[in-house]
């Protein structure tokens, strides 16, 4: 599921990033990868990845108004948009006394 569909107190680990944010998302398509083998701008990381939401790192969602959503990672509060969120995969976690 996208982070952008998870409550507010849940926690979820992120699975997979499919998010620039340089080119506003479209690098996993083949013709967009074209445009930056051509010089358009090559990112190794996203801009989610960046921000430090990057496979494997566990999230706390702090708040989720439908637009806005803001999340706890590393003891950090990271505020992202709804579009950014809907292109990242993430699975539920339990916590360390096994409810979800």
């Amino acid at each position: 599921m996208t982070l952008g569909l998870v409550s507010c107190g849940e926690r979820c680990e992120i699975v997979e990033v499919r998010h620039c944010g340089g080119c506003g998302g479209n690098c996993h398509d083949d013709k967009h990868k074209l445009g930056h083998a051509r010089g358009g701008k090559q990112h190794s990381t996203t801009r989610a990845e960046e921000m430090g939401l990057r496979a494997g790192k566990r999230v706390e969602m702090l708040k989720n108004d439908g637009n806005l959503l803001l999340l706890l990672v590393d003891d950090a509060r990271i505020a992202i948009d709804r579009r950014m969120a809907m292109k990242i995969m993430v699975r539920r976690t339990t916590d360390e006394s096994g409810t979800a």
